[in-house]
């Protein structure tokens, strides 16, 4: 059943959520935070207070990364798409190798942008981690991967 709610949230996701926003508006607006601020967003999805199982952040549209429960800890996600975002899958698994974090390759059966032959390649990083270490994974992956900063304002999606 979750695998569907995620399935079924990660389809409104790809309309609303983290993506290539090139030439394209939405109506969808988010919430803006900064990365010292999403220790109070995932307190608020550890209490079951956000729309679905999991957020994002995104500072782009391409620098998206989700935190999905993971019972009372978190891991994070990375969803590729469009073609900006494929190389921060492999970005992602060199990162976990780095820091002997177990990922895995899945899909939600999105579609991506820059091809109709396949789906949107997911990376599931299974950090497992309390609220603390999540949020200093993400700012590792903001600042590393992403080469964003403390300054940097991100949308907080759904």
């Amino acid at each position: 059943m979750l695998k569907y709610l995620l399935m079924a949230a990660f389809s409104f996701f790809s309309l609303f959520g983290c993506k290539s926003n090139k030439n394209k508006t939405s109506r969808y607006v988010a919430k803006q935070i900064t990365i010292d601020n999403l220790k109070e967003e995932l307190i608020s999805l550890q209490q079951n207070k956000t729309e679905f199982d999991f957020i994002g952040i995104t500072s782009n549209g391409i620098d998206c990364i989700y935190f999905v429960k993971n019972n009372t800890n978190f891991d994070i996600e990375y969803e590729a798409m469009s073609l900006d975002q494929v190389p921060f899958i492999e970005k992602l698994k060199s990162f976990s190798d780095e820091n002997k974090l177990i990922y895995s390759e899945l899909t939600y059966g999105n579609k991506p942008e820059y091809t109709s032959n396949s789906t949107a390649p997911v990376i599931r990083i299974h950090s497992n981690s309390n609220i603390e270490k999540t949020v200093e994974w993400a700012m590792k992956i903001q600042f590393n991967l992403f080469n964003n900063s403390k300054a940097t304002v991100y949308d907080v999606v759904p």
